[in-house]
């Protein structure tokens, strides 16, 4: 009898060696298989892969700006990762490797399908697939990315005016020539020449060929910027269609848990929720204001942006008794003054013969504006002007500026005679923890020759704890916010309808025109339109010539594509940014697929749409 272990020690080996065997043959018939392989099958494989490839990074720019680890807010939707260029200590295999550029020859190289969440993808013959960038997309660094960026990638002409690329997907096939192609060689695994010909071999000129021959028998796929222009555009219209419907269903940011409090117990339709801002008149993007007018319902996006100064009439009063109080100058502003706006204020400074009352509702010196720092500060300037009752000739100007944060918001909805407005209030309380109140004054000293002359400013300063008599800054402006915390209304934010902040670091409020109808303006209560009365018409039409007349359309968002060859973006005429009846900024719109002379999208404001 042999021993146990021994016998034991056979078997394993001769199972050792029969997996063995079979995992040759395996490999010889998987290697068999592929040889026979007809060229259809080649050719449905290289196509699934650069479909799926191609796919995925569309998917990846519609979505980036959610994409985890992006951490800058300012990027937004058509950004694309750079290709795989290397394999060094700090990376692994199927990661884009930044940054890339045409200049530094690095726009092309492997598909980096681990950045896309995809498995490592391979054309028909096995090979792996390649990937090209224009610059203007890629996502570090990154510029401003609309309809309008430029795609410098150029497929089968080299010039200039042939076909606009963002991407390509290339798929090597079989190797020619020289090409060696071995995945442990990193000499050859990211050179172009062992998997690439002719043009398509050489990087940093933005040439690529798709011929094929003895000679050259790459694949390709290509994402031009139509393509990459309808994802983008597809998400900036989703975006201002959900800032405007959450704005319309609670433009006072009172509901709690979907309803409104002040509806629940209403006793009038007007008392409700539903209403539209009003909009921004159309005017050249560059230098539009993009602030909302009464009475304007076709327009720009009323935007109330982080640190961009805007138009506010607003109201202020306060008595303010504790604080601290600095003044610098030769005259500077009395304590009175800038503790308790309801005392009349007597100034004499240098330049003036006589005690002279200046009073804080006189006319104003210029157009009273705020700022908005983000999340609950805010900045409001005005100034106003008083003549020398000495009969000098002098004059005195004041600026006051009042600046405060983590203070309360109270928001009223826009109606018939008013832009939606935000206020703060405090009456017989104490700043609360986080809070903080800052006022100052400035006076300079004019002459009969116009010659300024800088006198005294004061300034108090109330931290959190601080008691107050009373402060009230009303009636200032508060259309669509843009975000400015990241986060696009969390339950603490006080206004519904925020915007991202990318939408307006990457210019998309100069490509939107919202227009709606009568029935929608504030102060209407949200009634529904009559269709052929006061509802918009829009007409659809069809790629074989058919149209399709809505009569009984509420509201419509156009967004321009990019520039067609006969508009010119600097100019402030709608018909170079939008088409056909778009343009016209009337109640009629016309809907179709995009050709040559013809790029707008349409989406409808209703929520089912």
């Amino acid at each position: 009898m042999k021993p146990v272990g021994r016998e034991r020690g056979v078997i394993v080996l001769l199972l050792l060696v029969v997996l063995a065997l079979t995992a040759a043959g395996a490999l010889l018939l998987t290697g068999l298989e592929a040889n026979r392989a007809t060229p259809a099958a080649v050719a449905r494989r290289t196509a699934t892969a650069l479909a799926e490839a191609r796919g995925a990074l569309l998917g990846y720019a519609a979505a980036y700006p959610d994409r985890a680890g992006v951490n800058s807010r300012t990027a937004g939707p058509g950004l694309l990762p750079c290709p795989d260029t290397r394999l060094d200590s700090n990376d692994v295999a199927g990661q884009a490797d930044s940054p890339c550029a045409l200049s530094s020859a690095t726009e092309t190289g492997l598909l980096p399908w681990r950045t896309l969440a995809l498995p490592d993808l391979r054309d028909g013959t096995g090979a792996p697939l390649w990937y090209a960038l224009a610059n203007g997309y890629r996502n570090n660094p990154a510029g401003v990315v609309n309809s309008d960026t430029p795609a410098d990638l150029r497929l089968d002409n080299c010039r200039l005016d042939g076909r606009s690329i963002a991407a390509l997907m290339l798929a090597p096939g079989a190797p020619l020539g020289r090409q060696q192609r071995n995945a442990d060689a990193l000499a050859t695994r990211y050179q172009a020449s062992h998997y690439l010909e002719e043009a398509n071999a050489s990087r940093g000129d933005g040439c690529f060929g798709s011929a094929t021959g003895a000679s050259a028998n790459d694949v390709l796929v290509a994402i031009d910027r139509e393509a990459l222009n309808a994802v983008m555009e597809r998400r900036v219209l989703a975006e201002v269609l959900r800032a405007l419907r959450r704005y319309a269903a609670d433009p006072e940011a009172n509901d709690r848990n979907g309803q409104d409090p002040v509806c629940l117990a209403a006793s009038a339709a007007g008392d409700c929720d539903t209403a539209l801002p009003w909009l921004s008149p159309w005017a050249a993007p560059a230098t539009s204001p993009f602030a909302g007018v009464v009475g304007t319902r076709t327009g720009q996006l009323p935007l109330r942006r982080v640190g961009v100064s805007f138009a506010a009439p607003y109201l202020a009063r306060w008595t303010l008794a504790g604080g601290t109080l600095t003044s610098t100058g030769v005259s500077p502003p009395s304590a009175a003054c800038l503790r308790d706006t309801t005392q009349p204020c007597v100034v004499q400074p240098p330049g003036f013969r006589a005690g002279t009352v200046l009073r804080r509702d006189a006319a104003a010196d210029g157009e009273p504006r705020c700022r908005w720092p983000g999340g609950s500060a805010l900045v409001c300037e005005r100034s106003v002007a008083v003549a020398d009752a000495g009969g000098s000739g002098n004059s005195l100007v004041r600026r006051e500026t009042i600046a405060f944060s983590g203070l309360p918001r109270q928001i009223q909805r826009p109606d018939a005679t008013h832009l939606r407005r935000e206020a703060t209030s405090l009456k017989a309380e104490i700043l609360p923890a986080g809070a903080s109140v800052d006022i100052s004054l400035e006076d300079v000293v004019r002459n009969p020759a116009g010659q300024a002359q800088a006198v005294g400013a004061s300034r108090l300063r109330l931290e959190a704890g601080a008691p107050v008599n009373e402060f009230v800054v009303e009636d200032v402006p508060l259309d669509l916010e843009v975000d400015d915390d990241g986060q696009l209304e969390p339950a603490n934010r006080a206004s519904p309808g925020e915007l991202p902040a990318w939408f307006v670091a990457n210019r998309w409020q100069d490509y939107v025109l919202v227009a709606y109808c009568p029935a929608l303006a504030p102060g209407n209560g949200g009634r529904a339109c009559t269709a052929g009365a006061d509802c918009l018409v829009l007409t659809r039409r069809s790629q074989d010539g058919a149209a399709q007349t809505l009569n009984d359309v509420t509201g419509l968002v156009v967004l321009a594509g990019a520039a067609l060859p006969s508009q010119q973006r600097s100019a402030g005429d709608p018909a170079q940014w939008f088409e056909g009846d778009n343009a016209r900024l009337g109640g009629q719109f016309t809907e179709q697929a995009p050709d040559a002379g013809f790029n707008d999208r349409l989406r409808q404001l209703e929520s089912h749409d």
